[in-house]
């Protein structure tokens, strides 16, 4: 009888005690941590995404993707850039290139892959289409 009322205390101890240390299990979720999941610590209207509209600095946006194309396309030389028009991730820009007229088909695909990779090196983010005119 001594043995079943030692068991079933050391039993009652040892399973007590695993049930105290929940504060302490690493897993350990309580209510509040999962109806709160996927909130922000602070409640704002806006997005945290560093590169939504309204944070445009300086250092990108349109106007300045713009500029960056035009810049290595007239580095190249004999290129006058006359449009670049950039919708979503596409960018088509239109240039004159000196003696145009006389071009062949290969030396026309040529200078259109030339500046194609100059504004892909500057802005690799866009699909460049060039077009000589």
């Amino acid at each position: 009888m001594k043995r079943w009322i030692l068991f079933t205390v050391l039993a009652l101890m040892f399973l007590s005690a695993c049930g105290f240390q929940g504060e302490k299990y690493q897993g350990m979720t309580n209510r509040d941590d999962v109806e709160n999941m996927g909130y922000n610590n602070e409640v704002t209207r806006e997005t945290e995404n560093p590169r939504t509209i309204n944070k445009v600095g300086d250092t990108w946006g349109l106007k300045q993707d713009r500029e960056m194309m035009k810049e290595a396309a007239q580095e190249m030389p004999g290129v006058e850039v006359k449009r670049v028009i950039l919708e979503s991730n596409q960018a088509w820009v239109t240039v004159h290139v000196d003696g145009e007229e006389d071009l062949s088909k290969e030396e026309r695909a040529d200078w259109t892959s030339q500046i194609q990779e100059a504004i892909y090196q500057a802005v690799p983010r866009y699909d460049i289409h060039v077009k000589i005119k």
